[in-house]
């Protein structure tokens, strides 16, 4: 039997439910309390009040009570809000055709305190509404009803709700399952999609983004139709919205006066997930109410506000920002359009149209671009634009020189640039300058990355730029100097990365008392700096690898949170890093460091690297004294070549982490005099001096990660099987390790061992039964694998380059790679061993011959069956050779149907560890349960069905091959062969 619609509104509802009846209480006999269900149109505040009510209301029979839907609707019509009073307090008082005078009378009044109540009031717009259905005033409305009342009211503006001091419960989209449910109640009249549907039910569901009234009216409108109707409606989705859909949401909007629609729309379609706080100032330029409005905006659930770790930003709901679009695109001439972000649109506005244009704000995401020609006065006419974004995604700018610049201008440059713009982002700027005819008065952001400009402005009539709030130049190679900043007083970020020619940073900084952020990194030229930053405000300053820099800039801000001077040779420590703020950052380098600084305050990191230090003093130059102790969240030191000891209480310095590399001449970690409840990771690396670990080891009674990695150890301690928080343990490179203790067994949580390389180990002993990967490659005295490790699920085995354990090697591991793989708490699983064919129980195999790197696979035809087996995943496997040493490459993989790709994987990284002696043949097999064949982020995005549902039955091609991280030398690559390669779909 089909569920009934009249109990579709309830999915999701249940929890939500239990968790507002412990906000109502309703046993605790407490004054009136009003509980505020606040959130946008459309995620199911009144069906939640109206399950509360029922469930209460069957439960209370004892109570008065009273639901008023819509009450904002009804204040508008012929009603009125008197109206409603009216009704109200006539059935609460069980008496007719009350008036609003009636109810003033004591005797009336008298009555409504002794009456126990349960109201709800839905979607309730402003305080004053919500006053006049109270009575008066809402601070008072304890003294209007019984102890224990309850009242619940539902609305998009939270101010109804603080003016009545209510207790809020905001909110929540509902989840993913939920969506699904609620959607398939409307689209097929039963709890779950069909199987042939999932897919497209996905989409709908992703898009309408926990939003139940969303999911109701797009399930309704597909309701009965078929597939092909399905895919047009939803690839069309993003310009089409249900009228439904569009005049709730709308009806906020429609609320509000000029300056907030103009400033919803700005966030809307261009600046959504800005900071609060850069929002308001940026605003402020031509509005100074902008925090009111913004508050306000927030408060009607038009915007959201989120709390992330810099503060708070601005966000919008997808539907908001489809209705925000839709508003703009009712203007059918482009040209008259205020705002764009279409890459279509944009490309004809500028080059096609020349007459005036009234557009305002222009957002483009350079990656999905077209090449664009720019005529010299592509921008005259533009006199409204004030906001110009031609952007690149941070994964963009990470590969640049993989991109091509999508403007061409003519030889001369652009004529002008409008003016009246105080938001100009320009990534890929193609000049060496900007115009010399733009003069912006208002400029408030100025971005220009990765462009090959020398300077902004050529010669000295340059802008006085007196409302610059942000200057980011960062990634141009070329750039000489950095404009006049002498008048930009309200400047708060100065960005500069990698300006490799830049060599100077004027003395004129030194006055900017209000800057934030300054990031000089990787200016390799730069020599000449300000003695001082004045900015009492400054929090993040970032110069690192600058080699050339010998003297820090003072510095007296107190709100410094970030200092990094990695790869910064300064001749002598700064006085700044005594000013870093408690939970701050600190990074610095140099020879020049000879004594271990006296930090007193607590930092969530510290980096000491390459520095002089011999013994490290946590007390600096004072005397021992444990007010003075420094804490640290993550210590690391790196390259400290004339390190010889630790302190002895370097345990209570550290809170999280600790990591020591590079530091040959230490010989010995201090004992660990009583149990230490912070430290969870111990990474001791190319230390290899240090031969054994301390037996108090167990006292790091936190410890999850030990690392000992390229170390002297012999071996480990017994007491290593109390610390029963370990899940991982790295000895890679440990030529001396000998032995492992056999207690290790007891270790209940210990999911990975990485012996790779430790040469003079001869055996293991029997292993956790949690063992989820083991890396014994380059083991080259091992004899045989512990005998219970054919019973393990293993998530990563490899064995390789292991002479004796080759003969040895346990066949049932390959043979039950499939079952262990496919577990449902596998998304991967790999195995590395030796051996020269794909394992038999693979579908697909390549055939002999010269390229074994690629193979045909006959999709399954698609027979509509409900009962075909379910795909659990692909399983990968490639013989390869190589006598490359030390390389970590991942292994791709390519799904192909003639010259397009359809999808495609990526292994985790597998290592190459020849050394020229060992010439066998390799396997490296993977289980991914990513069936799309690509990243998570971009699952259900645009597909209209899975690739092997939408090629069934056809023979598609797997290619095979190796890729180094960006920055790798491609020729460690040279001797690289794939010799055989095969997949098999997982059932």
């Amino acid at each position: 039997m089909s569920p009934s619609i009249k109990s579709n509104n309830l999915v999701g509802i249940g929890p939500r439910v239990l968790e507002v009846q412990r906000l109502l209480a309703m046993e605790e006999l407490d004054d009136t309390r009003i509980i505020g269900l606040w959130g946008m149109g459309g995620l199911g505040k009144t069906a939640l009040a109206k399950a509360c009510y029922d469930r209460t209301v069957s439960s209370k029979k004892e109570i008065k009570h009273h639901f008023i839907r819509n009450i904002n609707e009804s204040c508008e019509s012929q009603v009125g809000v008197e109206g409603i009073v009216q009704d109200l307090y006539s059935k609460l008082l069980s008496e007719k055709n009350l008036s609003r005078e009636d109810l003033d009378m004591k005797c009336r009044r008298a009555r409504l305190s002794r009456s126990k109540v349960f109201i709800v009031l839905d979607n309730v717009e402003t305080p004053c509404q919500l006053e006049q259905l109270l009575l008066g005033d809402v601070s008072k409305h304890n003294k209007l009803f019984a102890m224990g009342s309850r009242i619940i009211v539902t609305t998009r503006n939270k101010k109804v709700l603080q003016n009545a001091m209510a207790r809020v419960y905001a909110m929540k989209a509902l989840s993913y399952n939920e969506s699904i449910r609620l959607f398939s109640l409307h689209a097929f009249r039963q709890y779950y999609p069909p199987d042939d549907w999932m897919h497209l039910s996905h989409l709908a569901a992703s898009y309408c983004k926990g939003n139940s009234l969303a999911l109701r009216v797009l399930g309704g409108t597909l309701f009965g139709e078929d597939i092909q109707y399905w895919q047009n409606f939803l690839s069309g989705l993003r310009r089409i919205q249900k009228p439904e859909i569009h005049d709730i949401l709308r009806r906020s909007y429609n609320k509000l006066g000029v300056q907030e629609r103009r400033l919803f729309l700005d966030v809307a379609c261009l600046l959504n997930g800005i900071a609060r706080s850069r929002l308001i100032k940026y605003m402020a330029v031509t509005c100074s109410s902008t925090y009111c409005i913004v508050k306000d905006l927030i408060d009607k659930s038009l915007l959201i506000c989120i709390s992330c770790k810099d503060g708070e930003k601005i966000e919008v709901h997808d539907l908001l920002k489809e209705m925000a679009w839709n508003i703009v695109n009712e203007e059918q001439k482009l040209r008259k359009r205020t705002r764009l972000v279409d890459p279509e649109d944009i490309h004809k506005l500028l080059t096609t149209h020349k007459k005036l244009r009234t557009t305002e704000g222009i957002s483009l995401d350079l990656s999905k671009a077209k090449e664009m020609h720019l005529e010299a006065n592509a921008f005259e006419g533009m006199d409204s634009l004030t906001f110009l974004n031609f952007w690149l995604p941070i994964n963009a700018m990470s590969n640049r020189s993989a991109r091509d610049n999508k403007f061409l201008l003519p030889y001369g440059g652009l004529d002008s640039l409008p003016g009246g713009l105080r938001w100009l982002h320009w990534d890929q700027y193609p000049s060496k300058s900007l115009p010399l005819r733009f003069y912006p008065q208002h400029l408030v952001h100025l971005i220009i990355r990765d462009s090959p400009i020398k300077r902004l402005w050529q010669g000295f009539d340059q802008p006085l730029l007196v409302n610059l709030m942000v200057l980011n130049l960062s990634y141009c190679a070329s750039l000489l100097v950095i404009p006049d900043l002498s008048k930009s007083s309200k400047l708060e970020e100065l960005l500069l990365r990698e300006c490799k020619s830049l060599v100077e940073v004027p003395s004129q900084v030194r006055y900017l008392d209000r800057l934030i952020a300054i990031d000089l990194g990787y200016c390799v030229n730069l020599k000449h700096l300000p003695s001082k930053f004045n900015s009492k405000f400054l929090k993040n300053v970032w110069m690192d690898h600058c080699p050339n820099v010998k003297h820090c800039p003072d510095m007296n801000s107190g709100e410094l949170m970030e200092l990094d001077l990695n790869e910064t040779p300064v001749i002598e420590p700064p006085e700044a890093i005594y000013h870093v703020k408690q939970g701050g950052i600190l990074r610095l380098c140099g020879k020049h460091f000879a004594n271990f600084p006296a930090i007193s305050a607590r930092l969530q990191e510290f980096h000491l690297c390459h520095s002089a230090i011999k013994d490290i003093n946590p007390y600096g130059h004072h005397q021992a004294s444990s007010e003075l102790l420094p804490e640290f969240g993550w210590l690391e030191l790196v390259g400290n070549l004339q390190c010889k000891s630790l302190p002895k209480n370097i345990w209570n310095m550290v809170s999280s982490l600790l990591t020591i590399r590079h530091s040959p001449l230490l010989e010995n970690l201090p004992e660990i005099s009583e149990p230490v409840s912070g430290l969870s990771y111990l990474s001791i690396i190319r230390c290899e001096s240090i031969k054994s670990i301390p037996s108090s080891i167990n006292n790091l009674v936190s410890l999850s990660y030990l690392g000992l990695r390229n170390t002297g150890i012999k071996s480990l301690p017994s007491s290593i099987q109390e610390l029963d928080q370990l899940n991982s343990i790295d000895l890679s490179y440990c030529k001396s390790l000998e032995h492992i203790p056999s207690n290790i067994q007891k270790l209940p949580k210990l999911y990975g061992l990485y012996l790779r390389g430790c040469r003079s180990i001869s055996s293991l002993p029997e292993l956790p039964s949690n063992l989820s990967i083991l890396d014994v490659g380059g083991c080259k005295s091992l004899q045989a694998l512990p005998s219970n490790a054919s019973k393990l699920s293993w998530e990563s085995l490899r064995f390789y380059n292991c002479p004796e354990l080759d003969r040895t090697f346990p066949d049932e591991i390959v043979a039950n790679y499939p079952v262990y793989a496919t577990l449902p708490r596998r998304c991967k699983a790999e195995l590395q061993y030796l051996g020269s064919d794909i394992p038999e129980w693979f579908s697909s195999k390549s055939a002999n011959g010269n390229d074994g790197s690629s193979v045909m696979v006959h999709l399954p035809p698609s027979n509509g069956s409900s009962e075909r087996p379910m795909l659990k995943g692909i399983a990968f496997g490639v013989v390869w050779f190589s006598d490359s040493f030390c390389v970590w490459p991942t292994m791709k993989c390519d799904c192909s149907i003639g010259t397009i790709t359809v999808a495609s994987w990526s292994s985790c990284h597998f290592s190459l560890d020849g050394d020229g002696t060992n010439s066998s043949d390799k396997v490296f097999l993977w289980f991914d349960q990513n069936l799309s064949g690509k990243s998570k982020e971009r699952e259900g995005k645009g597909e209209e069905e899975a690739w092997y549902v939408k090629y069934a039955g056809l023979a598609v091609s797997f290619r095979f091959y190796p890729r180094l991280g960006y920055g790798e030398d491609v020729k460690q690559l040279e001797n690289f062969k794939i010799k055989r390669c095969g997949v098999s779909l997982m059932y």
